[in-house]
């Protein structure tokens, strides 16, 4: 069977809120994508947006349902849309920020799904937006490389915590993987993909990258941004701690990112003060989330990117 057949037992799920506003050209465009993928099903959630979000979905014919913005929770709304449309053989989940562009990039990104029955969960290639920064430019530079791959449990010897990184902006599971190691976490922080992809592999499943499935998707986060960011990131893996003694700590992860963004810099000397602010902020940001405990809830909810985690 053809792999756009395939796209017609495939879902898609948007999480969404005010996705009207911004980037608002960027979301119709990856909305009319959609449309014209022929996909089986397309969900999006709503956490009730103040602007017209709810009425351009509605105007593509997709399936809305409005929760409360404070019922929006990283892992817990990903369940809900994979309990909803669990009549179909693959989920593809990516966030409203994402510019989808072309529908060949769907068909791509489940094709190690179609080929293979023991990947369980893939990620496509994000390439910055045509306004990104320099250090969000890196970022997808880092993470995003050129040649795919597929990972087995044993390849976290290799690989460490790289083993279990995925992305939801855009990624696709098989819905049956996703029956078979009980869905996403009830609650998390964020981190919802890469605690799927952990349980996968823990399962004897396989996880894929995919090079030439490609969205554009990126963020010029600010100072305070990064440091919140980091902050949740700390707050996921201590939370989850059972990930870092299974596949490693992010130790050699992130200083293999610090050589790469200084060579990626390179002569542009101008930037390298930012660059170490921006390091130091998210090394203070990961450890402050790592030992939230000591914290205290009140600074918790200020230092982090949802606050409601913390009620």
């Amino acid at each position: 069977m053809l792999v756009d057949n395939l796209l017609a037992h495939t879902s898609l799920f948007i999480p969404t809120y005010n996705a009207a506003t911004g980037a608002r050209d960027n979301f119709i465009t990856t909305l009319q994508t959609i449309k014209s993928a022929g996909l089986h099903r397309v969900l999006i959630i709503d956490s009730s947006s103040t602007d017209d979000t709810q009425q351009l979905v509605n105007q593509y014919g997709f399936e809305l349902v409005v929760i409360s913005k404070q019922q929006f929770d990283h892992s817990a709304t990903r369940q809900l849309a994979y309990n909803t449309l669990s009549d179909s053989q693959f989920i593809i989940y990516i966030t409203q920020d994402v510019l989808l562009d072309n529908k060949v990039a769907l068909s791509k990104l489940i094709a190690p799904l179609t080929e293979n029955a023991e990947i369980a969960g893939v990620y496509g290639r994000q390439l910055p937006h045509s306004n990104a920064d320099i250090f969000a430019e890196h970022l997808r530079y880092f993470n995003y490389g050129k040649t795919s791959y597929i990972y087995s449990y044993s390849d976290r010897f290799i690989y460490g915590i790289k083993s279990v990184f995925c992305s939801n902006s855009f990624a696709a599971y098989r819905v049956t993987a996703l029956d078979a190691v009980g869905g996403f976490a009830k609650r998390l922080i964020l981190g919802e993909d890469v605690y799927l992809f952990a349980k996968f592999l823990q399962h004897d499943f396989k996880v894929a990258y995919v090079a030439d499935a490609i969205c554009q998707h990126s963020h010029n986060y600010s100072l305070i941004a990064e440091l919140k960011r980091y902050f949740d990131i700390g707050v996921f893996y201590r939370t989850q701690n059972w990930i870092i003694n299974d596949f490693g700590h992010l130790n050699k992860q992130g200083l293999q990112f610090i050589i790469s963004e200084v060579r990626f810099i390179k002569y542009r000397f101008w930037y390298y003060p930012k660059m170490i602010i921006k390091i130091l902020i998210k090394y203070i940001g990961y450890k402050l989330g790592y030992n939230f405990d000591v914290i205290g809830v009140k600074l918790c909810r200020k230092l982090s990117t949802n606050s409601m985690f913390w009620w």
